[in-house]
């Protein structure tokens, strides 16, 4: 998933030329344009500069110049002073930018890692006043169970075998499982670096770092024949980190106009709660009066099942019995900024989201499969964890080498079906804000993170992925509303790689095949063994699998505790690096630069 292309190196595009999407829903699309294509004269923006001018900018620096961002769910970011240099630069500097800034590591010691990973957590936690609402709660094994009949109903739908939710069995330890699931252990999915790598960069998503304001989330390549006086650096991690949605009024200008006439009072969604104390959590969540909360309830209507409704509350477990993924099924809404309460409520599935509470980071081992996340804590199940975001763009948008980079946010055929049905039923808003809607909603409109984007767009497919996608809305409910929110779907545990089912439309796959070496993985060694197993007894396999998961890691949590607990852990994460006394590009200059 290399970007092989720099800004001033687009291509002619033949704007009249039918081509075929090659992603979920594959429609026939004509007409398409660049997904960096910019008018040279918009109505809503003076003075443009010629549109060659504007290509060889970089995407972010530009938007931001102009401000023709109009995301309404933003969130004001803290970034390093130097971002803001950073972006302004073109690809090429890019590269030279962050190849200067390489180090190599040495005596990399995972485990001390990890500890202190989870004690800076702890402490952010209680930095941000949540010591007392978000526990880090393990799994109960009525849970674990719950979970394991979730994984393997999707496990069997994977194998093109799909089932409806059915009554769990009791668990008995004693049951004989398949022999080859002996071939399948947790350490699998367990990562550890080796004791040496190069470090491309200390935090790739730029933060001030400032008292457990935020977490560092470094970038390492852990290949063996790289150092960092021959790095490789990819123009595709070059890309411009941002933790929101974009919405570019000058790509996207009827999207921009429905942000506008949400911002108008009876089209959008607040509350006048307030926390009971200063500082405090307001008590919105199950509160009758509070608009926001109706309006969360209201979207338990579109779970077609009865009997099974998922509860998104900012800080309890989210659990639901579905036989499908959850996305068009399910949704929430969150109290926002412009509500009385801040955000700062039980009624925000986003809380843990925007806090980042959990650290991670990101590195590559394999030219095969590229680069990966891993957590560096423990995640505990139904736990909202990190937002896919990049730019709101409609599907003409997306082609080249944005296929690989984008996730579609919402469905032309489903949405305005039930989403809008409800809040037609229920009255939500005026009959003339709703015909907007319905007009925007025409379009299946897809995230596009190819230039802009955050951790998530490095997170790799696995048939039985340990994140789920679901929206969450806040203020009111265009697609420039909507956040694609990423929960973990069982408990993942520190060094566990984060993965995201792609679908089965994933083009990606057929080039290499699927790597997730996962018991239940549709293309694994022992693919005809568990998919003619039944829905009790995969469960039972994905049981024993978690239980197992789950005594390792409290293993390891005690050992750790004993060995470096006498120890002060640092404000943020350290490397040892070697002093070196000068890294000169010209001794890492190559022709592709």
């Amino acid at each position: 998933m290399s970007l092989k292309m720099s800004y001033e190196e687009l291509p002619e595009v033949r704007y009249d030329e039918p081509r075929w999407k090659r992603m979920r829903g594959m429609r026939e699309d004509c007409g398409i344009v660049p997904t960096l294509y910019f008018p040279a004269k918009a109505p809503d923006v003076a003075e443009r500069e010629p549109e060659e001018e504007m290509r060889k900018k970089p995407h972010l620096a530009v938007i931001l110049e102009d401000e023709r961002n109009v995301n309404p769910n933003m969130i004001r970011e803290w970034r390093s002073v130097r971002y803001h240099t950073y972006i302004k630069r073109t690809v090429n500097k890019k590269v030279e930018w962050l190849t200067e800034d390489s180090e190599k590591v040495i005596y990399h010691h995972d485990q001390y890692l990890l500890h202190c990973e989870g004690v800076r957590m702890k402490n952010r936690v209680e930095k941000l006043g949540l010591s007392g609402v978000f526990v880090m709660r393990e799994d109960s094994f009525e849970q674990i169970r719950k979970r394991s009949y979730h994984l393997a109903l999707r496990a069997l739908e994977n194998y093109g075998k799909p089932q409806p939710w059915c009554k769990m069995r009791p668990y008995s330890p004693g049951r004989i499982l398949p022999a080859e699931l002996r071939h399948y252990s947790p350490k699998r999915f367990i990562y550890t670096p080796p004791t040496t790598r190069v470090r491309m960069s200390t935090d790739i998503s730029w933060s001030r770092c400032d008292d457990y304001t935020d977490f560092k989330i470094p970038l390492y390549t852990d290949r063996p024949y790289e150092n960092w006086n021959n790095l490789n650096f990819p123009r595709n991690v070059c890309f411009d980190y941002t933790d929101n949605n974009i919405v570019d009024k000058v790509v996207e200008p009827e999207l921009a106009k429905i942000v506008k006439l949400a911002s108008e009072e009876g089209n959008h969604i607040k509350c006048p709660c307030k926390p009971r104390t200063d500082g405090g959590i307001a008590n919105c969540f199950e509160n009758p009066n509070c608009p926001c909360y109706k309006a969360n309830i209201m979207l338990r209507k579109l779970n077609y099942v009865k009997n099974n409704e998922a509860v998104f509350n900012s800080f309890d477990k989210l659990e639901y019995n579905e036989d499908t993924p959850a996305y068009h099924n399910h949704g929430g809404f969150a109290c926002s900024e412009i509500c009385g309460c801040g955000g700062k409520c039980d009624n925000n599935a986003l809380y843990t989201v925007d806090s980042k509470i959990f650290p991670m980071e990101i590195y590559r081992q394999s030219d095969l499969i590229g680069f990966r996340v891993r957590s560096t804590s423990y995640i505990p199940s139904g736990t909202p964890v990190m937002a896919f975001v990049g730019e709101l763009v409609r599907d003409r948008f997306v082609e080249g080498e944005a296929l690989d980079y984008s996730m579609q946010l919402t469905d032309m055929e489903e949405d305005p079906k039930y989403l809008l049905g409800l809040l037609a039923k229920e009255k939500v808003f005026p009959p003339s804000f709703l015909k907007q809607l319905k007009e925007i909603y025409k379009y299946d409109v897809f995230l596009d993170c190819l230039h802009q984007g955050n951790k998530s767009r490095f997170l790799m497919h696995s048939c039985i992925a340990n994140l789920e996608a679901v929206r969450i809305y806040q203020k009111s409910f265009s697609p420039a509303h909507a956040k694609m929110i990423l929960y973990s779907t069982k408990a993942i545990m520190p060094g566990e790689l984060l993965t995201l089912n792609y679908g089965s439309g994933y083009v990606g796959l057929d080039k290499v095949g699927c790597q997730c070496k996962a018991f239940s993985c549709k293309n694994g060694a022992h693919a005809g063994v568990f998919s003619n197993l039944s829905v009790h007894e995969l469960a039972d396999c994905f049981t024993a699998f978690q239980m197992e998961s789950i005594r390792e890691y409290e293993a390891n949590r005690e050992r750790n505790n004993r060995k470096y607990a006498r120890f002060d852990v640092d404000l943020h994460r350290k490397d040892n690096a070697p002093i070196i006394e000068s890294k000169p590009l010209i001794h890492r200059s190559r022709a592709n630069l």
